[in-house]
């Protein structure tokens, strides 16, 4: 009877889980992500404020939040290098890939982006911008990479990287938001 009970516990924990994640996707799905345009961006070893946001094509966003370590996400910042040639080859999308460092960070996080020197532009977030426009981005950090269609909505929820599993239903949202362009 012991035995019986621990798994129907667990499976109400895993079922609660799911329930949770399928909620939390189905809220952030809902929300508007906004581009702050007071973020700078890192490209070629230079820096410059960005200056404005065509937020009519779609962005895959690759958020980088104060609690994650930035060098670390830095040096696999080539883990990246498909989706950014992808979006040169298709030339639908766009990816960002924003860094939110804690203020004691700065420096070392922009002194790394440019030591690194990855042949796409990055960008960071000084003021925290970013997170206080978009409240809606849960803090779990698998809802940290997101596709957001020409509106702003997310319409993909993970890393098109992680897994080839991952990479078809990316580019099959990449598809249905190209139909959804021609309808």
């Amino acid at each position: 009877m012991n035995k019986l009970f621990v798994l129907l516990v667990i499976f109400s924990m895993t079922s609660c889980a799911e329930q949770q994640i399928s909620r939390t996707l189905k809220n952030f799905r809902a929300s508007t992500i906004t581009i702050p345009e007071d973020l700078q961006k890192i490209h070629r070893r230079s820096q410059t404020t960005i200056e404005g946001c065509d937020t009519g094509t779609p962005v895959m966003i690759i958020y980088n939040d104060s609690l994650e370590c930035s060098s670390c996400r830095i040096s696999h910042l080539i883990d990246f290098l498909d989706l950014y040639e992808l979006s040169d080859s298709l030339g639908t999308f766009k990816v960002m890939t924003i860094f939110s460092p804690l203020e004691y960070e700065y420096d070392d996080v922009l002194s790394k982006l440019i030591i690194n020197n990855f042949e796409y532009p990055v960008y960071i977030d000084f003021s925290g911008t970013f997170r206080q426009q978009n409240k809606s981005i849960p803090e779990d950090r698998r809802f940290h990479s997101f596709l957001i269609n020409s509106a702003g909505h997310p319409v993909f929820v993970g890393d098109p990287t992680a897994s080839d599993q991952m990479w078809t239903l990316f580019l099959k949202s990449l598809e249905d938001i190209g139909k959804d362009c021609q309808e």
